[in-house]
C-alpha cells in the first residue's frame, strides 16, 4: 500500500475508467451494468453525480489508511444497497410476492414507481461497488476487498434472502428457510464487518478460519468464527 493519499479526481479517473472497462467486459454481469450507466447521458450523469459524492467523502482524508477504512465503509453501504434487486431477479419474484417485497421496503412508492426506483437504484449501487472493489483492491491494495469482503457479500446474500422469505411464507409447501437462523446470520455479519474495519486485529482469527476452512474433497460451508467484541464501540 502506497503512502500517500489519493485525490479526488484521481478516484474519479479510476472509477469512470474501470466502467469502460466494464462495458467490454467477458463478465456479462458487470457488462450490463456498465452498458446501462451508458446507455444515456441521463444515466451516466446520475451515476457519475453519486458516485463523485461518495469518492469525495474518500479523499476528504489525508491519510491513506483512512481512505482505505473509507473505501470499506463504502463497499458494505453498496453491498446492502444492491441486494433487493438482486433477490428479485435471482428468485424471478413476480406478481403479488413482488408487490409485497417491493411495498416493504419502498413503503411511499406506487409498485410501478417502485419498481423503477429500485432498478434504477441497483443499477448505480452496483456500478459503484464495482469501482469501489477495483479501488480498494487494484489502487490502495487493501487486503480486506479480496476474501473478508466478498465472504461478507455472500453471507449478506444468505441472510436478505432469508429475511425476505419471511415477508412471504410459502403456504402448503415445505419450505427450507428458517427464521430462527436470522440472528445468527446477523451476528455472523457484526462479525465480518468488524474483520473487515479492524484487519490488523482480526488477522490471527482470519489466518486461524483459513486453516479450519481448508477443504477436503468437496468444499465445505464456512462455521462460525468466534472474534473478540470490539472495544469502545
Amino acid at each position: 500500500m502506497q503512502s500517500s493519499a489519493f485525490s479526488h479526481a484521481r478516484l474519479m479517473r479510476e472509477s469512470t475508467d474501470r466502467v469502460e472497462r466494464a462495458a467490454r467486459s467477458d463478465d456479462a454481469k458487470e457488462q450490463v451494468v456498465a452498458q446501462r450507466i451508458l446507455a444515456s447521458p441521463g444515466s451516466w450523469n446520475a451515476w457519475e453525480l453519486e458516485h463523485s459524492g461518495l469518492m469525495r467523502q474518500v479523499a476528504d482524508f489525508v491519510a491513506l489508511r483512512n481512505q482505505a477504512v473509507a473505501l470499506r465503509h463504502a463497499a458494505l453501504r453498496l453491498i446492502h444497497g444492491k441486494a433487493l434487486f438482486e433477490y428479485l431477479k435471482k428468485h424471478n419474484v413476480r406478481s403479488n410476492a413482488r408487490a409485497k417485497i417491493l411495498a416493504h421496503f419502498h413503503r411511499t412508492l406506487l409498485y410501478e414507481h417502485a419498481v423503477v426506483a429500485e432498478h434504477t437504484l441497483y443499477v448505480r449501487k452496483a456500478c459503484s461497488y464495482l469501482c469501489t472493489s477495483h479501488l480498494g483492491s487494484e489502487l490502495v491494495h487493501d487486503p480486506a476487498f479480496l476474501n473478508p469482503m466478498q465472504h461478507y457479500e455472500v453471507l449478506f446474500t444468505e441472510y436478505f434472502e432469508l429475511y425476505c422469505s419471511t415477508l412471504m411464507p410459502q403456504k402448503g409447501e415445505q419450505s427450507e428457510s428458517n427464521p430462527a437462523l436470522l440472528p445468527l446470520l446477523k451476528h455472523q455479519l457484526n462479525q465480518w464487518r468488524w474483520v473487515i474495519l479492524n484487519p490488523k486485529q482480526s488477522l490471527p482469527h482470519l489466518q486461524r478460519e483459513s486453516e479450519l476452512r481448508r477443504p477436503f474433497g468437496d468444499t465445505q460451508k464456512m462455521r462460525l468464527v468466534k472474534f473478540p467484541k470490539p472495544s469502545g464501540r
